[in-house]
Formats: structure tokens, sequence, C-alpha cells
């Protein structure tokens, strides 16, 4: 009986810390440019991050190739073998979801490149081989696939199926119907603020920025600002000020971060 109790403290001793952790906020990372990581996909899965990055060029023979600039290319670092078959295989795995016993939903960012004329039909193509991965219709659970860079005129979204939804711009004057179809809005840091990360935001800079943040708060959206200092009191600036998805290469730093900070 004694060593039963023992046991049982010990599993209560080992669950608490769980327990705490599933009941915290869930911090929303975004992984920038994610295909520069040591293992792209999977150390930011690992992670839990609430979006992932990849950038894309379609080539004179159709295929979809992932980095960053023209030079970076390879015939082998395509989109389906980086990211699609990496997160099928994640859902198959554990049940039709992200993580196992999870009812946490991640975001693929899918940066155009190469226009959107030539480069989105090839992405959407890719991506409807496996609804049951990437459209909630048929999974609730389903990866958000989130089309950014050189995007369609908003006129044109519903040309295209409502498995996928579209990072939306600051100064756009979209009608009701069109941001339905906006997942979140993106902004460039440096239209606002020319901060590094180091001492303080001005008083001027960070008006800029709340200003933003209550405008894209305004449309019921999240914002995500790209080109942000990246560093821990960035991080923290930026969290505290409202920013609903914070934008880091340090996807496995940032993380530990907000793990061990007292959320607001």
């Amino acid at each position: 009986m004694q060593s039963y109790h023992r046991f049982f403290f010990l599993l209560l001793y080992c669950w608490v810390p769980l327990l705490t952790l599933a009941q915290q906020e869930r911090i929303l990372i975004h992984a920038h440019n994610d295909y520069h990581q040591r293992k792209p996909f999977y150390q930011a899965y690992a992670q839990h991050v609430y979006s992932i990055e990849a950038d894309v060029f379609v080539t004179d023979k159709g295929a979809v190739l992932v980095g960053h600039d023209l030079h970076e290319l390879q015939d082998n670092r395509t989109l389906e073998s980086m990211y699609i078959t990496p997160i099928v295989h994640a859902f198959a795995s554990n049940g039709g979801r992200a993580w196992a016993a999870s009812d946490d939903r991640f975001v693929l960012l899918i940066d155009l490149k190469t226009p959107a004329a030539i480069t989105l039909q090839p992405v959407v193509d890719l991506i409807a081989m496996h609804p049951e991965v990437f459209d909630e219709n048929v999974n609730p659970y389903a990866v958000s696939v989130v089309i950014s860079g050189d995007m369609p005129n908003p006129v044109d979204f519903d040309n295209f199926p409502r498995f996928i939804s579209f990072d939306g711009r600051l100064g756009v004057d979209y009608t009701a119907e069109q941001l339905e179809r906006v997942a979140f809005v993106s902004a460039p840091f440096s239209s606002y603020a020319s901060w590094d990360g180091k001492g303080m935001l001005t008083e001027r800079d960070r008006d800029k920025v709340a200003a933003a943040v209550k405008k894209v708060h305004g449309l019921s959206k999240k914002i995500r600002f790209w080109g942000t200092p990246d560093g821990v009191t960035a991080w923290n600036t930026l969290y505290e000020m409202g920013i609903d998805i914070i934008n880091t290469d340090q996807v496995e730093h940032c993380v530990e971060f907000f793990r061990r900070k007292p959320l607001r």
C-alpha cells in the first residue's frame, strides 16, 4: 500500500505542471521563413507553433519549389515534399489532428514569390489532393492554408476554393465578403517603427504601432508584423502591446521564452 501511495503522489506531481501548461493561453508564434531552419517544418511543428511560412516559386515546368530567392531553389525542395507530405503524415499518425489529443490547429502560410496568376493554381491543386487535412468542411481540425505574397486582387478571392484564405493588408478597403476570406492581417514593421529591439519604443513609434493594432482589431482580425526585431525584449514588447501573432526566426527560443513568461 505504501508503494502505491508513493506511485500515486509521483504521478500527481508529474501531472500538475502539464495541467498548468494546458490551462495557459496559447501564444500565437509564426515561424518566419521556416525553410531556413535546420529541419524545416519539423522544428516549428514540434514547438506547437501557430503558423509556419513557406515561400514558393513556380518553375517553367510547373514545379512548386520552396525558397526565398531564385538562387536557393533546388529541384528536391518542393512544397509537396517539404510541407504537404509531412503534414499529411502527421495527421494520419494523430487521428486526423495536427497533434495527438489536441484541438489546436495551425496555419500553413504560403508566400507566392512568382505572380499569383501562374503560382496560385498549382498550389491550390496540391492542397486539393488532401481535403481531409486542409479543408475544415471535411475535417474541423484541418490546417488553415493562408496565401500571402503576390496575392490575387481581392475582387478575385471568390475565384478560388474556400479551403484557402488570404493574408490581409492594412490600407486595403475590403468588402464584407472579401474580409471573410482574410485570415489575419500582416504589415511591415518598418512602416510603423524604426526600433531595433533594444531599449524602448519611442512614444511616436508606439502610438503608430498601437493605431495599426487597433485598426485591425476593429475588423475582428488578428495582426502580425514582419521584419520585427527578433529577441526577448521585442517578443515581450509586441506581446504586451496586443500584437496577436509573434513573428520569429528563432522558433525554439521564442517558444521557450513564452513558456516561462507569466501571461497576461
